[in-house]
């Protein structure tokens, strides 16, 4: 390829924001020096060196780039620049950039004018394409060797850039269970970050919920390590497709913190080593071993004591040598500076730096100064804290994934064509698919799909039914238009009927949390809001309650001390069934909720998460019967936060009862037992049928394919979605086995009457393994009973059967 092309585009802008004495001709002419017919002369000395030759394997460009680099130039490869007024206070390169460590070349540069926070400044998909070319040209040119730079981004539901394409929350997708589907977001979102100048999105986020109170909850797929695994799988896949890095998250062992708390005390996960590696690992190893991703982030907590960041056991042996992981490892930020200023194991800063570089860190993030690390580090290896075969070592992975990428070869992207790519039709269309299968049914008494000739007056109230906030996450776009459920029933209904609106009650009170422990009657504001929705409810001929969470009480830093709803939204559906007027409840929540007297009071329950940019058309086409709800739950719901843990799978009598009636022992009736919705419930506007469950063979080996199958029929008159789900049980163990274990789930769209075979492939080796009393992993012979079924749980089993491993 040839880049005179590029340098008429962006050689003005390197001149005038980089070099302003020298003109804009002898820029153009230094430039084509540089960029040569099929390769770049990054040292500028005239010569195709052997990392500058596209016709040498990877490992050879980086062995003679490595012999190349002093140690100012490795180290800086180590740290990150934080992007435009986060850390960095400019947007473009200025002549100070040569007095700062980056004079040397950088890992990566974090968040660049992407829009967080609402700070626009080049946030144009051109602009900002064109901008992010600039850098990299002033990388190539202004430094020693000319090494290029990693753009990262964040993209956990669609990339973290004005106006992207907005998904629903990742908790959302994972209600989905539809692996085509996330294919396609990892796609959207890798091809709309390549089109922006992004070379590694942060995504997908693989921690398992184990704690619902957990805040970072509505930022997982879900509390089963096989659906995490699987739905992770396709989105790595989608994003790197794009030839952009999937950076994996966190790991590891970050989703179980003691008591469900996170912010300052997001330390000591109290889950044990064989549920942490049989629970907690297995997506990871998963998503390494089948997606490859380039990246994974380091968490910020401990595990048995002992710091992630600063485990040779986590990021070596375990992310490398045993899951096969060849990418960069980039901490959490500020995950370094805990291991000195949070978990007290190393006595300063340079002693955390040492810990961290020692047990596998690639390149450090945080929100600070890059010279705040890299200076340290620079010193460390100077003293031989440090060894520079280390140093080699950390700095060849970083170079790797660069090379990989094609950032050594291909370096820039069009900005002209990245408003064509960002957010086109095709994309749109795509968040509102998932908007659409996102939406779980959890209750219906008949009331549901409404007709809406049947509602002349319809008061849509709530703190989510006219509120777009939650719908921008500060791990998503940054900013979209989004149609919120008041909009989207208003829209649908149009001159059908007369749609109002009244918050009717916040998300929270004025004294939360503590409300939660010490309930209070509403101050008098809170009544008035309470007053007016029961007033227009009671004019109303239906009333759709919006309620759930905002990022007040759920997100990062945002665990809770119980799972009811916050505020006074269960009183304001409370007051709104006094009307007698039908009521249905939309909820849009972050994590599982406790909504007991709803579920016993109000005929029609719909989840409809935090569903993105298109969540309140979703919602509207749902309640009146355009959409038929398939989505299914990826967390439980308790009953009460006291019943946790409370999470799928479970092993063996974990959720036992106790005895009916007196016992010499005590009596027996003293808890609330069982789930209010299980995992992977979710109810349809239709019915389906179940054949004869097949399998083949039924006496296998370890080495030996098994394959499932059975017929799927939906028996109504809607088409819709049925949602397969393949469980098994390992009859006896040596160790006590989970009660259902998911190995298997498919979503399949029926049409009324139709019939499909739905056939799951077990790999006995991958799917069967446990770890044994030695904590080896292994396949024990004996018998698996197999459940095809509609939700985890007895209730939702559809067929039996059985093999056996010899």
């Amino acid at each position: 390829m040839k880049y005179t092309i590029l340098i008429s585009t962006f050689g003005f802008l390197a001149v005038n924001g980089l070099c302003g004495q020298q003109s804009t001709e002898s820029a153009k002419t230094d430039s084509s020096k540089i960029y040569q017919e099929g390769w770049i002369d990054r040292n500028k000395n005239g010569e195709k060196d052997p990392y500058e030759d596209p016709s040498l394997t990877i490992d050879e460009r980086v062995a003679d780039l490595l012999k190349r680099m002093n140690m100012d130039e490795k180290t800086a490869q180590m740290g990150t620049i934080y992007g435009h007024k986060r850390v960095l206070k400019d947007t473009h390169p200025t002549p100070k950039w040569k007095e700062r460590v980056w004079k040397d070349g950088i890992g990566n540069i974090d968040e660049h004018c992407n829009g967080v926070r609402g700070v626009n400044n080049m946030t144009g998909h051109e602009e900002h394409a064109d901008l992010l070319n600039t850098i990299q040209r002033w990388f190539i040119e202004e430094t020693r060797l000319g090494v290029p730079v990693d753009f990262t981004n964040e993209g956990i539901r669609g990339v973290c850039h004005s106006n992207a394409s907005n998904f629903p929350t990742q908790i959302g997708v994972g209600a989905t269970w539809d692996k085509g589907l996330v294919r396609r977001i990892g796609e959207i979102t890798g091809k709309e970050g390549k089109a922006l100048g992004y070379s590694n999105i942060y995504s997908p986020i693989l921690d398992v919920v184990r704690d619902p109170r957990w805040g970072r909850t509505i930022e997982c797929y879900g509390e089963s390590p096989y659906l995490v695994g699987e739905l992770g799988i396709q989105q790595a896949l989608g994003i790197q497709e794009q030839n952009v890095a999937s950076t994996i998250k966190h790991f590891a062992a970050y989703s179980t913190p003691n008591g469900g708390r996170d912010g300052h005390a997001r330390t000591n996960p109290q889950i044990t080593y064989r549920d942490m590696h049989e629970l907690l690992m297995h997506p990871f190893e998963k998503v390494i071993k089948d997606a490859n991703p380039k990246g994974a982030m380091s968490s910020y907590n401990t595990y048995d004591g002992i710091p992630v960041s600063s485990s040779s056991y986590f990021l070596q042996e375990l992310l490398r040598d045993e899951y096969g992981f060849k990418g960069y490892v980039v901490s959490d930020s500020g995950a370094v500076s805990r291991l000195h200023a949070q978990h007290e194991v190393a006595k300063d800063f340079e002693e955390a730096i040492v810990q961290a570089v020692d047990a596998g860190l690639n390149v450090r993030t945080n929100f600070k100064k890059t010279e705040d690390f890299v200076l340290p580090l620079r010193k460390l290896v100077a003293e031989g804290r440090i060894s520079k075969e280390t140093i080699d070592s950390r700095v060849a992975d970083v170079l790797k994934v660069k090379y990989e990428l094609g950032l050594f070869d291909d370096p820039f992207v069009d900005p002209k064509a990245a408003p064509k790519v960002v957010y086109q039709k095709a994309h749109e269309e795509a968040t509102l698919e998932a908007a659409r299968k996102a939406m779980v049914l959890v209750k219906n008494d008949g009331i549901l799909p409404l007709d809406p000739a049947a509602f002349p007056k319809v008061l849509v109230t709530g703190p989510g039914a006219d509120d777009a906030v939650p719908m921008i996450s500060r791990y998503g776009p940054g900013a979209s238009d989004v149609i919120t459920p008041f909009a989207g029933i208003r829209d649908y209904l149009g001159d059908r009927a007369k749609v109002t609106y009244s918050e009717g009650a916040y998300y929270h009170d004025q004294r939360f949390p503590l409300s939660g422990i010490l309930p209070e009657p509403p101050n008098p504001e809170e009544q008035a809001k309470l007053d007016k929705a029961v007033e227009l409810a009671a004019t109303s001929d239906l009333i759709v309650a919006v309620l759930g969470d905002n990022h007040d009480t759920c997100g990062e830093s945002r665990s809770r001390s119980d799972l009811d709803l916050p505020g006074y939204q269960t009183q304001l559906v409370q007051e709104l069934v006094k009307t007698g007027k039908p009521v249905i409840v939309v909820l849009m929540p972050g994590r599982a909720a406790s909504i007991n007297w709803i579920n016993e009071n109000v005929p029609g329950i719909l989840v409809a998460w935090h569903g993105g940019e298109k969540v309140g058309q979703a919602i509207a086409e749902t309640l009146f019967g355009d959409n038929n709800p398939g989505g299914k739950l990826p967390i439980t719901f308790p009953k009460s936060v006291g019943q946790i843990p409370l999470a799928f799978p479970h092993r063996n009598g974990s959720w036992g009862g106790q005895s009916s009636g007196h016992d010499p022992n005590g009596w027996g009736t003293t808890r609330v037992l069982g789930p209010l919705y299980h995992f992977g419930y979710g109810l349809s506007y239709t019915t389906f049928d179940y054949g004869k469950v097949s399998i083949d063979p039924a006496e296998a080996t370890a080495d030996d394919v098994i394959t499932v199958s059975c017929e799927v029929t939906n028996s109504g008159k809607r088409d819709g979605d049925a949602v397969v789900q393949l469980y098994t049980k390992d009859v006896v163990a040596t160790v006590a086995p989970f009660e259902q274990l998911l190995r298997g789930f498919e979503r399949v769209p029926l049409k009324a009457g139709e019939t499909k075979t739905v056939s799951f492939k077990l790999d006995p080796k991958r799917d069967l393994k446990m770890l044994d009393r030695n904590k080896k992993w292994v396949v024990e012979p004996g018998e698996f009973k197999v459940m095809i079924s509609d939700a985890s749980g007895e209730e939702g089993i559809k067929q039996k059967g059985s093999f056996t491993i010899r």
